[in-house]
């Protein structure tokens, strides 16, 4: 009964395999499944049979946000996949391209921020390629390093992995470790994600589960009044209801979140990526699966981090839309946010650095969306913006201008000795309205974004221009090459988003 009873609360909770973390093989290339066969069923056919019925039990989001972030458990599957459903079944229909997780590290103690090097991540439903280029970004941050041997024997990201695989369909992967919880290293850390991640489709993920191991209603208690501080969307209130909760000894509890640290860094970067609510979407505890183990028990839950619903959910007719963008920027202030984003390259390419700075102005002040394009002769160097624009205009001119310089995984990332030959555009978007009829759709005027289930794409307005494109052509290289989907799945069903764009470039403004 002893040996039963550890292995129970090894696959409810933060429990793990005996195994030498020091001596594990580092993943290289491959990244292997670590714990398929002791948290989750092994056989793929059992598993994708496991994980679909969670899903298909699991409660449909009641409304559609923009989803910034998820806190998910990472028990074993009998104990916790019913609580992780909840939050992996709100993205069915989300176009997200990369995922990125943070968790703790059950087994080695990691400066900062550990990420993986390895290309993919292996379970028995396949692999999971890594997002190399977003790795190689945060690696360049303060805080962040790749530490392999942390990575190798861990279950908080793997875990995740089948869920997402069978919700999200195909996605790439940023594996983030953490063991020290100290708010200046929170701080960092979270920093470094909502810096490299604005602008792109990424999720962040914080993989924590919740009290051990307090009796059944303990835990029920506890759980209750740390939701409702996360609830808050404050991480100084998390780390106070946790300092609180544990100064009143109650018996077997060794820890609220044992995710604290990917929990709090995760809540402040989404705040940072324009947060603005919480929804607790599910919360259980290892006792309601294995009753007999209700004198020492594991909580769970899942929670959404949403901001408001996105500019392309909007219905407001383009006359409205378009007069909502505002007065066209003049020259002089064309001319400063191109000086502003060949600073901002110049010195992150030199330095590692993103410069500081400051602007009156309340036409750049304004949340805008943008994107920022970069060429070296005629050709493309790179492009990288954000539709919804949820920054000021001129913040966001800087961080997409080092975005596309370093962070687009098309290219190389720029070289210091690259900067001075390159030409600078920038579109400024206008807000995005639903289009439900194409006839009205002007190639040269409108960008486009196009969804269908978990595929988007987006053209600005001037590739039609450049392409030489009629509006039929642009709508099928739109579906077919940026999104993935049959050249003509804007006649069937897919979503067409449409917004204008003034665009300048330092050539035409003589810089």
């Amino acid at each position: 009964m002893l040996a039963l009873g550890v292995m129970l609360l090894a696959a409810a909770g933060c429990g793990r395999p005996p195994r030498d973390s020091a001596a594990a093989a580092q993943p290289g290339p491959i990244r292997p499944a670590a714990v398929a066969g002791q948290f989750y069923p092994s056989d793929p056919a059992q598993l994708t049979q496991t994980v679909d019925g969670y899903l298909a039990s699991a409660k449909a989001p009641a409304r559609a946000a923009r989803l910034i972030a998820l806190i998910v458990p990472h028990a074993g599957y009998p104990y916790s996949g019913k609580v992780a459903a909840q939050a992996y079944r709100i993205l069915k229909g989300n176009a997200i391209s990369t995922v990125v997780i943070v968790g703790p590290s059950h087994h080695t103690r990691v400066q900062g921020a550990a990420l993986c090097s390895a290309q993919a991540w292996e379970t028995p439903l396949g692999k999971v390629a890594a997002d190399t280029e977003l790795v190689a970004a945060l690696a360049r941050r303060e805080g962040f390093a790749v530490d392999d041997a942390a990575h190798s024997p861990e279950h908080c990201i793997e875990v995740q992995l089948p869920f997402l695989q069978r919700a999200l369909g195909e996605f790439r992967l940023v594996g983030v470790l953490m063991s020290d919880f100290s708010r200046e290293n929170c701080a960092r850390v979270a920093k470094g994600l909502a810096e490299t991640l604005g602008g792109r489709s990424a999720l962040l993920i914080a993989s924590s589960d919740m009290s051990h191991y307090p009796a059944y209603d303990d835990a029920c208690k506890s759980d209750r009044e740390m939701l409702e501080a996360i609830r808050t969307l404050d991480p100084e209130k998390v780390l106070a209801k946790d300092a609180e909760l544990m100064r009143r000894g109650t018996a077997g509890l060794v820890c609220t979140l044992c995710g604290l640290g990917p929990v709090v860094a995760v809540m402040e970067a989404a705040k940072k990526l324009g947060a603005e609510q919480v929804e607790v979407l599910g919360y259980a505890n290892s006792g309601d699966a294995a009753p007999e183990t209700r004198d020492r028990v594991v909580g769970y839950c899942a929670v959404a981090i949403s901001g408001k619903e996105t500019a392309k959910m909007t219905q407001e007719p383009p006359e409205n839309t378009e007069k909502s963008a505002g007065a066209p920027l003049d020259r002089d202030q064309q001319r400063k946010l191109l000086r502003l984003a060949r600073r901002a390259i110049e010195e992150y390419v030199r330095s590692g650095k993103v410069i500081e700075v400051s602007e009156d102005d309340s036409a750049l002040t304004q949340p805008r969306g943008v994107f920022v394009t970069l060429r070296c002769g005629d050709m493309l160097r790179g492009c990288i913006g954000d539709l919804e624009g949820r920054e000021p205009l001129y913040l966001n001119v800087r961080d997409k201008a080092i975005a596309s310089a370093t962070q687009d995984f098309r290219f190389e990332p720029v070289r210091p000795n690259e900067v001075r030959d390159l030409h600078i555009e920038i579109s400024v978007l206008s807000p995005m309205w639903r289009e439900t009829d194409p006839s009205k759709i002007v190639a040269g005027k409108h960008g486009v974004l196009v969804c269908q289930g978990r595929r988007a794409g987006v053209y600005l307005p001037q590739v039609a221009t450049e392409q030489d494109w009629t509006c039929e052509q642009m709508l099928n290289h739109l579906c077919q090459f940026k999104a993935g989907l049959p050249a003509d799945a804007w006649k069937h069903g897919a979503e067409l988003y449409c917004f204008t764009a003034q665009v300048f470039g330092e050539d035409e403004l003589g810089e």
